[in-house]
């Protein structure tokens, strides 16, 4: 017969650990596939073991962007400029859902709203406040950043697409066939383009 799983506080738990076993599942399975009894049975613990860590699986959801912000910012970097910090942001952000494309869906369905990555935030922030940028479209500014490095994440799939010569009708398009010579782009050249346009745009606006 074998033995009762551990249940409560005196499982040998902690919310980091209940966490990363969270980030794994999600990783492997999808984040549709998520929930307390599955996460439980990754842990090997009772369900009820779980609402000592988070009270529900939306807060669930929300520490599990949390954490992923928390593994991937440089949260002590010193920047030198506006244009560096953003920069930074965004290849860390674009990282963590590199690392954890499980999480993308989640990025953007919760509002991620924490203490901890409201500290990022308000860090950044600063940073374009100092810089000039009124308070709002500092924020503004920074979500722009971030929606547009979960869009490309999303739009990942493209990138598997291989190549789309091949389905082109012949003598057609030449633009595009010339376009895709050096195949589909990627979503590191997508990423690098858009956060080098935006912060163009944003150091416009500054200016006005």
């Amino acid at each position: 017969m074998s033995e009762p799983r551990a249940q409560g506080r005196h499982a040998g738990l902690t919310r980091t650990l209940v966490l990363e076993a969270a980030v794994s599942l999600v990783d492997r399975d999808g984040a549709a596939a998520l929930s307390m009894r599955k996460l439980a049975n990754e842990l090997d613990v009772e369900a009820m073991t779980l609402y000592h860590h988070v009270k529900n699986k939306q807060a669930l959801e929300d520490a599990l962007v949390e954490h992923v912000l928390t593994e991937s910012l440089s949260h002590t970097a010193t920047f030198t400029s506006w244009h560096e910090a953003l920069r930074i942001y965004a290849r860390d952000l674009h990282h963590g859902l590199e690392a954890h494309p499980g999480t993308v869906i989640l990025f953007a369905s919760r509002p991620g709203l924490t203490e901890q990555n409201s500290a990022a935030i308000e860090r950044l922030l600063q940073m374009l406040v100092d810089a000039g940028f009124d308070p709002d479209v500092g924020l503004r500014i920074i979500y722009s950043v971030a929606s547009m490095i979960i869009g490309q994440h999303l739009a990942r799939p493209a990138d598997e697409i291989g190549e789309l010569d091949d389905h082109l009708p012949a003598g057609e398009f030449p633009c595009f066939r010339e376009a895709l010579r050096s195949g589909v782009p990627s979503i590191e050249s997508r990423v690098s383009l858009a956060v080098d346009a935006l912060i163009i745009g944003f150091d416009a606006i500054r200016r006005t």
